[in-house]
């Protein structure tokens, strides 16, 4: 069984990784940001909101692997500049591959769960109409329908949460192998990238009484926080050539 992460030290790690570097993080955040708002104005000035996901798809594929490249080179003691934001567009296809396979899996998976929800409000709705026993039998049903599908939704994400930096760091790795790989690399880690990711909830919600400012700085210790994280699990986890 792979030894659990340490929280505390990942993210002590990262703010030592950060301390005196915050400019390039902050600047290509931002950066990234305001491209993404701008896909969504677009969107909705053309009142086309599907537009949205093909216009931010194009975005994520083109800066996400240079943004990722600036985190990934703070947490490993390197040096950044923001230009390197604009450097892994070369990566492009395979970036929007692995996006539209979380994209993918999100619809499918909202859908499912839209339709269990909406089928158990249906029989909470119509149960005096119906038999007593049949109707509650349907919505215990749908309970465990709708839990089970989120569980297996939150379980696949976190599976393959580790593609993208996988992808930077094997360029010609196969988009399959990079799959198999992220869920070998969670094996016995899903608690301990679960609890990572709540550790910084408190600080998302402050960032929204200060208009989303404080986000610029708590994204990048974030992501460098989750490039610490996987530096640390890649360690029990062997990449054959």
């Amino acid at each position: 069984m792979n030894e659990s992460v340490d929280i505390t030290k990942i993210k002590s790690k990262a703010r030592k990784n950060l301390n005196g570097k915050y400019k390039t993080p902050v600047l290509a955040t931002l950066f990234y940001i305001i491209m993404q708002f701008m896909c969504y104005a677009t969107a909705m000035f053309i009142k086309e909101p599907a537009m949205f996901i093909f216009l931010s798809l194009i975005i994520t594929s083109l800066f996400y692997i240079g943004l990722l490249q600036i985190m990934i080179k703070i947490a490993r003691n390197k040096n950044v500049t923001i230009n390197e934001l604009f450097q892994r567009t070369d990566a492009f296809f395979r970036c929007a591959a692995i996006t539209i396979v979380f994209l993918a899996i999100n619809a499918i998976f909202a859908l499912l769960e839209y339709t269990a929800i909406s089928s158990l409000f249906v029989f909470i709705t119509y149960q005096a109409d119906i038999n007593i026993a049949l109707s509650s039998f349907m919505i215990v049903v749908g309970i465990i329908l709708s839990f089970a599908i989120a569980i297996f939704w939150i379980f696949l994400i976190l599976c393959l949460s580790q593609s993208y930096y996988i992808l930077y760091d094997n360029e010609d790795m196969p988009l399959g192998d990079i799959f198999r790989l992220s869920m070998d690399m969670m094996d016995g880690h899903k608690l301990d990238y679960i609890l990572l990711c709540l550790t910084f909830i408190g600080w998302f919600i402050l960032g929204i009484f200060t208009l989303g400012i404080i986000w610029l700085w708590i994204i990048p210790y974030m992501n460098v926080a989750m490039v610490n994280f996987y530096d640390k699990i890649k360690k029990d986890v062997k990449i054959e050539n």
